[in-house]
């Protein structure tokens, strides 16, 4: 396998963690009768947000994406509708930060918390699909139809990313980022106190 879909998988497994982990913390407050982390649960939209944004989702159209497009013109529908996907990333985005907002202004109104919750689920079901359809689709077109060089050229691009979740010489702002996550979310998503 090539170097940039080991990173890209990494990367893939990193947000699916920090989603699943914001999934858990919303069903939990749903079931619970806790008080929201709120800085917490803004600290992992940004993650979320910034990471694929700026790292991510610009080195996949630019290198793989770009290349599959002069190899495998019959994939042109596809990764059209994939680079849209990334484009749209950032207007679900900001409707999630404007309903997380609206919860903070109002913790107590069950409509605030249902419609941020509604819009986290609908978020994650969004990137979990977007993720899947590179994995089966995308992927393995482009170890069918890209040569060596093409390669080269790709893996060389996404050596400068690396798996936040592991460390290995990742930005420090994202490193930073996930660890802050990491030390408030209470167990089993991180390592912070439970939430009373």
């Amino acid at each position: 396998m090539q170097e940039a879909i080991t990173i890209i998988r990494a990367e893939h497994r990193t947000l699916a963690a920090v989603l699943q982990g914001l999934l858990s913390i919303v069903d939990s407050l749903e079931r619970q009768s806790v008080k929201p982390d709120f800085g917490l649960l803004f600290a992992m939209l940004a993650y979320i947000d910034e990471f694929p944004d700026r790292f991510h989702h610009p080195k996949e159209d630019q290198y793989l994406f770009r290349q599959l497009r002069l190899r495998a013109p019959d994939a042109v529908g596809l990764l059209d509708a994939l680079e849209t996907e990334h484009k749209q990333n950032g207007e679900l985005m900001a409707g999630l930060r404007r309903a997380l907002k609206r919860f903070e202004q109002h913790p107590g109104k069950p409509e605030a918390r249902e419609n941020f919750r509604k819009l986290v689920k609908q978020y994650a079901e969004f990137h979990w699909s977007h993720m899947r359809l590179e994995e089966e689709q995308v992927f393995p077109l482009a170890e069918a139809r890209l040569n060596a060089q093409d390669w080269a050229d790709i893996n060389a691009a996404f050596r400068s990313n690396s798996d936040p979740l592991i460390g290995s010489g990742a930005k420090d702002h994202y490193q930073d980022m996930l660890s802050k996550i990491v030390s408030r979310a209470p167990a089993p998503i991180g390592v912070g106190a439970r939430w009373s």
